[in-house]
């Protein structure tokens, strides 16, 4: 009867250690899994954080050239007169587009920030609040045939500036003051908003 008992207590033990291993591993597993990819892919934040370091530096550089070309240009006195308005930002890009004359698609959207870019805004356009950020994109597609997709090409007065959707907008590296992102149709266009000029563009950027 004791040898008994005590073959029944070793199972009983062997049991539980079993089951403690199994809850061990499974935990393990569990919190493992419960990892931010992002973790899990160090490299990948590694070299994203260069192509917007990259991109930073593309920017930072255009508006040095853009604040200097602007000195250069005659004072624009406080005023709301379309037409004078209109003569300075027609100065300050005529001096843009000289300086730039050899700037092509690519300058500062490069194919790599591109890439980064369409990745930042791909979760913004999935699902139903998704279907409805592309709807408000494409809302005036059809006011918008007269935008040339073109660098150093002025953005023509008689299009609407569509406004980004604010989740794309937070989505994206800020820009400085007088920079913008703008959507013509599912392109994204680099506006400089003072030149009234387009400064880069990236093809089909909402997918």
């Amino acid at each position: 009867m004791d040898v008994q008992l005590s073959r029944l207590g070793m199972v009983v033990l062997g049991s539980l250690i079993a089951v403690g291993c199994n809850s061990e591993g499974s935990s393990t597993r569990a919190a493992v899994a419960d990892r931010p990819a992002t973790l899990s892919n160090p490299q990948q934040v590694n070299a994203d954080a260069k192509i917007l370091a990259d991109f930073k530096s593309r920017i930072d550089q255009y508006m040095e050239l853009r604040n200097h070309l602007k000195k250069d240009a005659p004072p624009l006195k406080e005023t709301k007169d379309p037409a004078q308005i209109k003569a300075s930002q027609d100065v300050v890009a005529q001096k843009i587009r000289e300086a730039r004359k050899d700037a092509k698609p690519g300058d500062i959207f490069t194919p790599e920030i591109r890439q980064v870019l369409r990745r930042l805004m791909y979760p913004e356009t999935k699902g139903s609040d998704g279907a409805e950020t592309k709807a408000a994109i494409a809302e005036e597609k059809h006011e918008l045939k007269d935008v040339k997709l073109q660098v150093n090409a002025e953005y023509p007065d008689s299009a609407p500036l569509m406004t980004v959707p604010p989740n794309i907008l937070a989505a994206l590296p800020k820009l400085p003051e007088d920079l913008e992102y703008r959507f013509v149709s599912k392109h994204m266009i680099l506006l400089d908003v003072h030149a009234n000029l387009i400064v880069d563009y990236v093809l089909n950027a909402i997918q």
